[in-house]
């Protein structure tokens, strides 16, 4: 009983149990500030959001009413309502093998349904063709995009799989073919549909977690070697072509991209948007025209509620404001990473990877679209760009990066 009071009262032994207690609460502390700061710039992008949504559609709102942009603002809502459920849901939930496998099957049978509900005549208007692809689903007043909504249970499945692939040590071969079978399912069955810029966001989500396993830099040179030489055999196939009129939209979207890229020139057709896209951030200058001052939503730029939003923004807000949202993003995926970082649990790091991979990525590929740096891929800008499907995904996906926090 002695030594037992002596351990209890030895200087030693109570500093050591107080370090522990200060570790346990600076931990704490940075939960909860990485989480305050998620809920902050969630809040900025939801306000950026909506003003730039009024802005776009003023034409419509004056003479409709407030309701023209009502949608929007349910699925912000649903979102967040979405947001909150993800964030209190245990993120090992679905790393169990039976919900992994669940998720899976009910992904495919999705993208599945959409292909042979396209080819059914009279399901016409629920899977419509919509510029030569399809993807949505339409039932009432409703639109679904089941290849947006998939982006999340795919990177569930790429993270499970990698949490295996650590805890077995396997090497770079047996992660890549681990791996490859169920990107190869997602990227058949979205190619089906003809929705190459949701195929490439998928290869690029696929790629970022790729790159952030333990897979060696030999065959990281070797994937980034031959998709470079990939995308300039194509180029030069196209700059080789005298004769586009037989070609499909895609191949012109390309020389389209070729065009403008080289020698600055966007025709009437298929390059119409990105020359308009461009007038706009042109004449935005550095501060802008001002809220609600630009002029090229009046019609002049096609999509400019959905892909090319960011038009918008540029023109009114300017390269000032271009910077400050490119910030507030830059921020919103450092937080993530760090996440990423801390998270010992394989499966949550890989979880917190896959969704920096997904929003950095869709931000990056839809700027890089809208300035004219890529082709025409169609890829929304996470929080502001219209469509429910997306709106729901990005919100679901940053509410399970707070329960990783919160769980870690």
């Amino acid at each position: 009983m002695e030594k037992i009071k002596i351990m209890k009262d030895n200087p030693y032994h109570k500093r050591n149990k107080i370090d522990k207690v200060l570790k346990k609460l600076e931990l704490e502390n940075r939960k909860k500030a990485k989480n305050r700061g998620i809920v902050l710039l969630l809040f900025l992008l939801i306000i950026l959001s909506n003003l730039n949504m009024i802005s776009t559609n003023f034409y419509d709102i004056y003479y409709k009413g407030i309701k023209v942009v009502g949608r929007h603002f349910i699925y912000i809502f649903i979102g967040v309502i979405c947001f909150i459920i993800t964030s209190r849901i245990d993120y090992k939930y679905y790393n169990k093998n039976k919900v992994c496998g669940f998720i899976f099957l009910f992904s495919v049978l999705s993208l599945l349904g959409v292909i042979i509900g396209s080819k059914i005549p009279m399901l016409s208007e629920v899977v419509p063709k919509v510029k030569g692809a399809i993807g949505w689903i339409r039932i009432g007043g409703i639109s679904i995009q089941p290849s947006e909504l998939m982006k999340l249970p795919f990177i569930i499945i790429i993270a499970h799989i990698l949490k295996r692939c650590e805890e077995e040590r396997y090497d770079a071969k047996k992660i890549i073919f681990s791996l490859l079978p169920v990107f190869l399912v997602f990227i058949v069955l979205i190619n089906l549909q003809k929705d190459m810029g949701t195929s490439i966001h998928y290869l690029g989500i696929f790629c970022f977690m790729l790159f952030m396993s333990r897979i060696s830099m030999k065959w990281i040179t070797i994937g980034v070697i031959f998709s470079f030489s990939l995308i300039g055999g194509l180029f030069y196939y196209v700059t080789q072509l005298s004769d586009l009129s037989e070609k499909s939209y895609k191949i012109k979207r390309i020389s389209s991209y070729l065009d403008g890229i080289l020698r600055n020139e966007y025709d009437f057709g298929v390059g119409y948007q990105v020359g308009q896209s461009l007038v706009a951030f042109g004449s935005g200058g550095i501060i802008g025209k001002g809220y609600g001052n630009g002029v090229q939503k009046y019609s002049y730029l096609p999509e400019i509620k959905t892909d090319f939003i960011m038009a918008t923004y540029g023109e009114e807000f300017g390269f000032i404001g271009m910077i400050l949202l490119l910030l507030i993003f830059l921020l919103l995926f450092n937080i993530v990473q760090r996440t990423a970082m801390d998270t010992k649990e394989y499966f949550g790091k890989y979880l917190a990877v896959g969704i920096a991979g997904y929003v950095i990525i869709q931000v990056i590929i839809n700027l890089s679209v809208a300035l004219g740096i890529l082709p025409v891929f169609g890829i929304p800008m996470p929080f502001f760009s219209s469509g429910g499907s997306s709106l729901i995904t990005v919100f679901s996906a940053i509410g399970i990066i707070i329960n990783i926090n919160r769980h870690r």
